[in-house]
């Protein structure tokens, strides 16, 4: 398998296959609202007053279990990242901690704030016509991509508690110098799939691309095991700043 089909899968092509759950049917409300025609107005008022005292309760118990379900799975203030100075820049490196301190955290407003702008946009309006979601359904598929490595990783076993134990990023290639070939494949995959032209304007929004090649451990419920090997990261750069495609 290619670099290329390794990649996609894990940052993009799998976000999009995030499934939507509809509400209950029409019918189902309206067999919850029916009450009998035999019923006294007395007992209906009654009978109202402790279905909505009913739901009431309900609707707390609900809420307080959603908010508990969405409450982050691990929190990490930040990952140990090992590189050259001399081959990848500070800032480049620190953002990299950022968007994946960002997954790990499912902190959805920290994430977006290390992507490209315009792929944000672009590729925002292309999920909600596509799928009917956007950026945010993405990133929870994005979230649950990497616990599915870390299982992977454990020989399929599940795993609880992910906890990123470091990050080796290798050399910083530019597009157009030797080694880059995966930027241009990468581009090309984004035109085959949001649009033809999403390449060409990235890049006038931008000074340069840069790819990124990193390897992940993370501590899987007590166990350290490298979950992430040999990725590839695109970056851009506009006026000193790096951004990340992904």
């Amino acid at each position: 398998m290619s670099v290329i089909k390794k990649l996609l899968p894990f940052f993009m092509i799998a976000a999009m296959a995030a499934p939507l759950f509809g509400c209950s049917s029409d019918k189902d409300k309206s067999s919850e609202s029916t009450s009998s025609d035999s019923s006294t107005s007395e007992s209906a008022e009654t009978e109202n007053t402790e279905q909505e005292e009913s739901k009431a309760e309900t609707d707390n118990t609900e809420q307080e279990e959603t908010e508990a379900e969405t409450e982050p799975a691990t929190v990490q203030e930040s990952i140990p990242i090992e590189y050259d100075d001399s081959d990848v820049e500070n800032d480049c490196a620190e953002v990299i901690n950022k968007y994946f301190t960002a997954v790990i955290n499912q902190d959805y407003e920290s994430y977006k704030s290390t992507l490209d702008p315009y792929y944000f946009d672009v590729y925002n309006t292309w999920l909600d016509g596509t799928y009917g979601y956007g950026m945010e359904t993405s990133f929870e598929t994005l979230h649950q991509n990497l616990m599915d490595a870390a299982v992977t990783a454990n020989g399929g076993n599940d795993v609880t508690n992910v906890v990123i134990t470091g990050m080796k990023l290798s050399k910083m290639v530019s597009e157009g110098e030797e080694g880059s070939e995966l930027i241009t494949e990468y581009l090309g995959s984004y035109d085959s799939v949001i649009g033809e032209g999403f390449s060409d304007e990235l890049k006038k929004q931008c000074d340069d691309i840069v790819d990124v090649k990193f390897t992940m451990t993370a501590d899987c419920d007590g166990t350290e095991l490298e979950i992430l090997t040999e990725m590839e990261l695109l970056m851009t750069v506009t006026d000193g700043e790096y951004r990340i495609l992904g």
